[in-house]
């Protein structure tokens, strides 16, 4: 037997390729070659007397005579889509080495099972699929010197997530809290603010049952408030495709505005969720460091601290997909805009589900606080008309008031997206009614021009729930928008950069009206990122504490503008200066940011007023301590100096403990273990985790009803530990609590000298046995043993060549290895029995 002295660092993936590699391992070694690959002229091929002197099968040089391949038969191969990892699979080859495509391979990949068929097989599990004559584009790579499979596959290939219970795992009970805290202390002058706000969410999971309560509590200067989001329960029935939700609840009804309700609803959720990853972009410009809160349907779903500049929000929370969004701007020092990102800009970025959605509840808010809180009923349902084309009709009702209303969105040309709403109402107590209408358009345009349009009207008798019985005088009334327009346009060329504008325009019954317009271009040069902002709003801006509280006029903020230049130093270093100018006031500024590494990063910088020659210097430092996240920051200038702090993370309390993650834990989330490996990396979906003293991290969020990969990186173990697996798929049911384990195997590697009692290196070949007469290896060049695994005190034997009778060498290691070592030397002497 050849002598091989590589192994992985994750084993156990198959006799089939691992035959394969160590066999052609050894042919390069006995022909002087090196590498991965093993150039074998055609024309000369083997030499079959080298072979067989050395006990190889001279049948082998057939089989490798043209290219490396597979063994035939069940092979256990890393398995990639597209570029994706998806892990592990028992692939099967034929006699030529080529891929069979049966059914567990095709439900592995997420691929379509094609109805035509290549070979049948005893069982349905061994039947060999037509998939390459069904998608002829697909392109194989068969990589047997890495035991890999490689798939490029058209997306038409791929499947579309379904609900069968069966597919996805179920059940699971843990608990979980969200937390986000953040504050500001500002001494300016004699004078102090302080603000404080703490956003908690908890619950559990048990049975597929989510269970959620969200709430707020601010403290500006002393003085604490708290608001209650919701507290609900929710189950999705696969049987159904929808989802069931019953407690404090936001309604989601595609028809009607969201309302804060108190009772139940049931819609048609299918794979995609409103609240989950969505499109959804809100921009801005920040003058200084400030506080970002976005609010849906009076609630406020989203708060933030963003340094000083533009900024953007994506992955909002989002209630449901048609209520406006109120965006609030708060400066650490005072100072405030608000602007409004209208439901109709949405678009297609929160798509509408074909289905039955049904409601009923008692309203948790109302704007004639003399009037009680009406109970709601509510329902609609949306038809998928084929060619891209979707229908919605409802109805709402109470005992004062009703509603229909009806959608229906249309895609032309597989580009251009069109959805319309149309609502009509009557108030009964008031004996007024009227009409609301809104339309949205997007579209790409080609050579990297995308367009979106929106528009909204509603006459001055509309009413909605909330608004039913208030006086047609009501100044309330008179400040509720007439007409809304949106519009947004992007332009990403390579020579020019990427220029993106978005203009607003919201008009009052009262006369007044506001427009906000956002505009970015932005172009690398080499490695020089140079950005130009521009931020103009005019009118006046007001903020709604809550839904229809009543308005705080606030300064029109005019226009602002703002260049950026962005130079690396270094792979993780950049300086940034920036010159901007609003309002008749001048600053510039320069920033030096820092990656330290994967959990330290940090920014320094000055600026200064060119109007009132001041200046100002401050500092940020954002952590990631494996289970938690923390940043802090401080800013001094002429009037004072500002402290500000943030604290992210979440909690799962599980059957062995709790364990913390620095990541928001999601509606479908799991527990994942390396043994009792401390610090070991993780990738998951939502980022890289660490697993703490016990060897357990938090999976904080899982896609549900579609794969998910994990993979543990291998050079955060120490350097002994082997893995039996280190990539992991898992398909979890929404509202499931899944566990993964990683195996791992502690291995202790040794190099060992070996020699005679003479003191001369025992010969290259001799055979080396452990316990049972097993055979372990053979002794190479000078002497030379590799154990990939030993114990402390262990006895082996050689077979020396020309001896009857074997000598024996006794190990004498540490009681304890180290971990930072891939393998440890000893010498000892092998001494005749």
């Amino acid at each position: 037997m050849l002598p091989i002295m590589g192994f992985n660092r994750v084993v156990g993936k198959g006799v089939g390729g691992a035959c394969y590699s160590g066999l052609f391992m050894g042919l390069a070694t006995l022909f002087g070659h090196h590498g991965d690959a093993l150039a074998i002229e055609l024309g000369e091929g083997f030499d079959l007397a080298a072979l067989t002197t050395h006990g190889i099968d001279p049948k082998v040089s057939d089989y490798f005579r043209s290219a490396a391949r597979f063994r035939e038969g069940v092979q256990v191969v890393g398995l990639r889509v597209n570029g994706a990892a998806l892990g592990l699979v028992d692939a099967r080859f034929d006699y030529q080495g080529q891929l069979c495509f049966t059914r567990g391979l095709l439900d592995k990949a997420g691929l379509r099972v094609p109805p035509a068929v290549l070979q049948a097989g005893v069982t349905a599990d061994q039947t060999c699929h037509d998939f390459l004559g069904e998608f002829p584009a697909t392109l194989v790579r068969l990589r047997p010197g890495s035991d890999e499979v490689s798939l490029v596959v058209p997306t038409q290939s791929l499947r579309e997530p379904e609900w069968e219970a069966g597919s996805f795992s179920q059940g699971g009970t843990a608990a979980m809290l969200n937390y986000d805290v953040l504050g500001f202390d500002n001494h300016a002058r004699g004078d102090s603010n302080r603000f404080v706000s703490a956003y908690t969410e908890a619950g559990f999971n048990l049975g597929n049952w989510i269970v959620r309560s969200r709430q707020f509590y601010v403290s500006d200067n002393g003085k604490g408030s708290s608001e209650h989001v919701y507290a609900y329960a929710q189950r999705d029935f696969a049987a159904l495709k929808s989802t069931f939700q019953a407690g404090q609840i936001s309604s989601r009804n595609p028809v009607f505005g969201g309302l804060q309700l108190s009772g139940f609803q049931l819609f048609p959720d299918g794979v995609a969720r409103v609240g989950s990853t969505n499109g959804v972009v809100v921009e801005g410009l920040a003058h200084s460091q400030a506080r970002v809160e976005v609010r849906q349907s009076g609630v406020l779903i989203h708060s933030t601290l963003v340094p000083e500049g533009p900024f953007r929000l994506t992955d909002l929370p989002l209630l449901n997909g048609t209520s406006d969004l109120d965006v609030s701007v708060i400066g650490t020092r005072g100072g405030k805009r608000s602007f409004v990102v209208p439901a109709a800009s949405f678009g297609a970025y929160v798509p509408v589900q074909p289905g039955f959605d049904f409601a009923l509840g008692k309203v948790r808010e109302t704007i004639a606080s003399n009037r009680e809180q009406p109970v709601v009923a509510m329902g609609s349902g949306t038809w998928d008309l084929g060619a891209g084309t979707a229908l919605g009709l409802g109805l709402l009702g109470t005992d004062e008031y009703h509603a229909a209303g009806g959608t229906l969105s249309r895609v032309f040309f597989q580009r251009v997206s069109v959805r319309a709403r149309h609502n009509r109402s009557r108030d009964k107590v008031r004996g007024v009614g009227g009409t609301r209408n809104s339309v949205s358009l997007g579209s790409p345009l080609g050579a990297g021009v995308e367009a979106s349009l929106s528009a909204t009207t509603q006459s001055r008798g509309y009413r909605d729930v909330l608004e039913v019985g208030t006086a047609s005088t009501n100044d309330l009334l008179d400040t509720r928008f007439q007409r809304q327009y949106t519009a947004g346009l992007s332009w990403a060329a390579p020579v020019l950069g990427t220029l993106s504008v978005t203009y607003s325009h919201n008009a009052q019954f009262d006369g007044q009206s506001t427009e906000h317009v956002f505009a970015s271009w932005t172009k690398r040069f080499d490695d020089v990122d140079v950005a130009l902002v521009a931020d103009s709003q005019t009118g006046p801006s007001r903020r709604r504490k809550r839904r229809y509280a009543v308005n705080e006029e606030l300064p029109s903020e005019g226009l602002s503008v703002r260049l950026q230049v962005s130079v690396p130093f270094g792979d993780d270093r950049r300086l940034t200066s920036f010159a901007s100018r609003r309002n008749g006031r001048s600053d510039i500024g320069t920033t030096l940011s820092e990656r330290v590494n994967e959990y330290v990063n940090y920014e320094v910088g000055t600026e200064r007023d060119l109007t009132d020659r001041q200046k100002a210097v401050h500092g940020r430092v954002d952590v990631m301590p494996r289970y938690t996240r923390v940043g802090a920051g401080v800013n001094r200038d002429a009037s004072g100096t500002t402290y500000t702090g943030q604290l992210q993370g979440g909690v799962v309390a599980h059957g062995q403990g709790l364990t913390f993650s620095p990541y928001a834990v999601q509606d479908t989330f799991g527990l994942l273990s390396v043994g009792n490996i401390t610090g070991a990396k993780v990738s998951t979906p939502h980022g890289p985790v660490w697993t703490d003293y016990r060897g357990h991290a938090v999976i904080p969020g899982l896609p549900a009803y579609s794969t998910s990969h994990l993979e543990v990186q291998t050079q955060s173990l120490p350097k002994r530990v082997d893995l039996k697996n280190g990539t992991q798929t898992l398909a979890a049911a929404r509202g499931s609590f899944n566990s993964v384990e990683f195996k791992v195997v502690s291995a202790r590697r040794v190099l060992l000298t070996a020699h005679d009692p003479q003191g001369r290196a025992l010969p290259q070949g001799a055979a080396v046995f452990g316990q049972d007469k097993a055979f372990l290896t053979n002794v190479v060049g000078d002497g030379l043993i590799f154990l990939n695994d030993s114990q402390p005190q262990q006895t082996l034997s050689v077979e020396l060549p020309g001896s009857t009778k074997p000598c024996l060498l006794q190990l004498n290691l540490e009681p304890e290895p180290s971990n930072d070592k891939l393998y440890e030397t000893a010498s000892a002497t092998c001494r005749a029995l």
